[in-house]
């Protein structure tokens, strides 16, 4: 079976993206062998202040907070209760993951996650070297030191600018896309230019290029991959048990555990639960203790 390129138009402060978290790991588990998987950082907030006086990452935290929340109705992905420290510009968080990634995919991959949780689960947005830090301690396979250092680099900065381009360049079946859902696949406008609609995947195989954009059924991006490579959907790797599915990724939501594990799945023996309010997020011993997380849960 030939591999099928993927290219992922997302980025960290993204609450759709975010929701969008359990459908795409379970792409990945089912077809993940057959898969070359990119990410775009595509850069969306450029200055959260810009035109707005007295503002602050403070008192701007909590009006996000009411908008994810709205957003978790849709996706069932926890939002940041209470949020405490709004970022100002996704651009910085970007650049780190461009620089992570000088690290190998997978670690580039965990420090987006990282970012993530950061911001929907406890409610910091990451924007200074100092919180980027804090939100990786104990990021398998991630040179902290390195990272940061990489983070200044010329050839960094000029990635991080390309991903943030390409994501302004979308093609024309974005561009005549008509989709009257919530959280809609349709072009976007921000800050002067047009832009893929986050998260957007386009899949490139022998069955020529499909696009599946803004928020969807998890069906959609099966049949995307389909209609890319004909017959690759065909044999699905088995979805994970939950104690599968914490060791694959090391975190789940609520949502992840019943998304990719079934209706009524019980939390992984030996996980560590946090309340979030609105439900739990549950971690590996291992992300437990990065995270200065205690609690096991009674299993």
């Amino acid at each position: 079976m030939a591999r099928v390129e993927v290219v992922e138009y997302t980025d960290a402060v993204c609450s759709t993206a975010w929701g969008a978290e359990p459908q795409l790991r379970r792409l990945h588990w089912r077809f993940g062998q057959h898969l070359d998987w990119r990410k775009v950082q595509g850069g969306l907030i450029g200055d959260s202040s810009k035109g707005k006086a007295g503002w602050d990452r403070v008192s701007a935290a909590e009006p996000m907070r009411d908008y994810w929340k709205r957003v978790w109705r849709l996706t069932g992905m926890p939002y940041p209760n209470p949020m405490h420290l709004m970022l100002q510009s996704t651009d910085p968080l970007g650049q780190a993951v461009k620089a992570a990634e000088r690290q190998g995919q997978a670690v580039g991959e965990a420090v987006l996650r990282r970012f993530r949780e950061q911001i929907f689960v406890f409610g910091i947005g990451p924007q200074t070297r100092e919180e980027f830090a804090a939100a990786c301690v104990g990021v398998p396979g991630l040179d902290v030191a390195r990272w940061l250092a990489d983070y200044d680099l010329p050839e960094v900065a000029a990635a991080y600018r390309a991903d943030w381009q390409e994501t302004r360049e979308p093609n024309d079946w974005v561009r005549n896309l008509k989709h009257d859902s919530p959280m809609n696949g349709e072009l976007k406008h921000s800050e002067g230019h047009d832009r893929y609609a986050l998260p957007t995947l386009i899949f490139r195989g022998s069955g020529g290029e499909h696009t599946v954009a803004g928020w969807v059924d998890y069906d959609e991006y099966e049949a995307g991959l389909e209609a890319a490579e004909p017959g690759v959907t065909a044999h699905p790797r088995k979805d994970p048990t939950p104690q599968e599915a914490i060791a694959e990724w090391g975190v789940l939501t609520g949502q992840e555990l019943e998304f990719l594990c079934g209706e009524g799945a019980l939390a992984p023996a030996g996980a560590v639960a946090y309340d979030w309010g609105e439900g739990f997020v549950y971690f590996s011993a291992a992300e437990a203790r990065a995270r200065g997380l205690v609690e096991p849960v009674g299993v």
